[in-house]
């Protein structure tokens, strides 16, 4: 589980874009997701989470940008 904090540059984003990768924690059979809201046009990881690549995880991901204060228009996958 990763510990660093991100901090958005803005309170509010026309467009986000959300996307993931997997990695694996000692063999192939256990992957993890990283699951993040990007903005394109600045270049920024807006906020990120951890997880399975399921519903929960995606909820998980929203709930972060809500605590985080952050609004957009438009969410799209990446």
């Amino acid at each position: 589980n990763s510990h660093y904090a991100i901090t958005p540059r803005k309170s509010y984003y026309e467009t986000l874009e959300v996307d993931e990768f997997w990695t694996y924690v000692g063999n192939k059979s256990k992957k993890y997701w990283l699951i993040y809201a990007y903005e394109r046009k600045g270049s920024e990881i807006v906020a990120y989470v951890w997880g399975k690549r399921d519903l929960k995880t995606a909820k998980r991901l929203r709930e972060k940008l809500i605590k985080l204060g952050v609004s957009f228009e438009c969410i799209c996958r990446g």
